[in-house]
């Protein structure tokens, strides 16, 4: 009992590093969503989702396409009057087909998802030099993303987001170029 309890004694004096405690407000908080909406960045990601979705609905309606002629050929070729065994072998090549079908779909679902995740980091790769910036300036140094799954409460003096939002509004006025260009 006595090493358990001294091993805990250790192992929260290297956890702390024996130094005085840290200042009530070391990390900062950014809420990406509301920032990406006041800046409109929301919309630009929107429409470069939805235009991913188009081509990738496009190229699944073609591969249907081309399944549902490869079926009607392979029917046509069995004649008026397949036997048994074509019929079966017509089933297994519509089932063939179909998985054929779900697999693309599965990875159009896949490339849409990873679109997504690359705008959203595209995003905050673009804030996150301001971000730190404005953070440092406030003696804070670990900025974390704000989300009720990760943040369950916070000190709204710790919430950087409407410094990062002004600062941005004024570098795309000052340029007159949008912050977030369309594309990637």
């Amino acid at each position: 009992m006595k090493i358990l309890f001294s091993f805990s004694i250790l192992l929260t004096l290297a956890l702390t590093g024996c130094g005085p405690a840290p200042s009530k407000g070391t990390v900062a908080l950014i809420d990406l969503e509301a920032a990406a909406k006041r800046l409109g960045r929301d919309v630009v990601i929107t429409q470069e989702l939805k235009d991913a979705g188009s081509t990738l609905g496009e190229q699944l309606a073609a591969a249907q396409k081309e399944y549902q002629g490869e079926l009607e050929r392979y029917k046509q070729a069995l004649g008026a009057k397949p036997s048994e065994t074509d019929n079966q072998k017509l089933m297994e090549l519509s089932r063939n087909l179909n998985a054929q079908f779900q697999q693309r779909q599965q990875q159009a679902q896949q490339e849409l998802g990873s679109k997504r995740v690359a705008l959203v980091n595209r995003f905050r790769e673009e804030l996150k030099p301001l971000a730190m910036k404005i953070a440092a300036g406030k003696g804070l140094g670990v900025i974390l993303v704000k989300s009720d799954v990760v943040v369950l409460g916070n000190d709204p003096n710790l919430d950087i987001t409407d410094d990062v939002v002004a600062e941005m509004t004024k570098s795309s006025q000052g340029t007159g170029t949008p912050t977030v260009s369309p594309g990637n």
